[in-house]
């Protein structure tokens, strides 16, 4: 059927990307131009909008925590996938978002062993205070590591 339309089409490539002139049976013509084709890991490529949710999660919830998160709101991976720890642990490290750690040990929050040390105490007495509320503590990982406020 197209081949009753038109008569002859010419592609140039561009450094903007691709230019086609069709010319339809009868004499009428038309360009269209076309942007470049994305290479596979721009395809794959985690929107902006995600990789700005996923520092701005950063600093309330673990990667396990964002990972659940962004898949109950509906949000896929550039490469279609739903979200997991591990994609966001790649989105942080690929466009160098500082890790929760970093940003915890940044307010002063003290490790289990400074902590203790602060208070004079065994550090699994740290832990214990922490579960009962005595001591507070924020989670950096997914396997139960807490960073410690100051003991005031």
């Amino acid at each position: 059927m197209i081949r009753l339309l038109i008569d002859d089409v010419t592609l140039l490539k561009t450094p903007d990307g691709l230019t086609a002139h069709v010319r339809f049976r009868g004499g009428p013509t038309t360009s269209l131009a076309l942007p470049p084709a994305l290479s596979a890991w721009q395809l794959r490529q985690t929107s902006p909008q995600v990789v700005a949710l996923v520092n701005q999660l950063l600093d309330r919830y673990t990667e396990g925590e964002i990972a659940r998160r962004l898949k109950a709101q509906g949000y896929c991976s550039g490469a279609g996938r739903a979200f997991h720890p591990r994609i966001v642990e790649r989105i942080r490290r690929d466009y160098g978002l500082r890790p929760r750690y970093q940003r915890l040990r940044e307010q002063g929050l003290l490790s289990l062993a400074e902590a203790a040390r602060l208070l004079g105490i065994d550090p699994q007495t740290v832990k214990i205070w922490a579960r009962h509320g005595l001591v507070a503590a924020h989670r950096y990982s997914d396997k139960r590591q807490c960073l410690h406020e100051h003991p005031r």
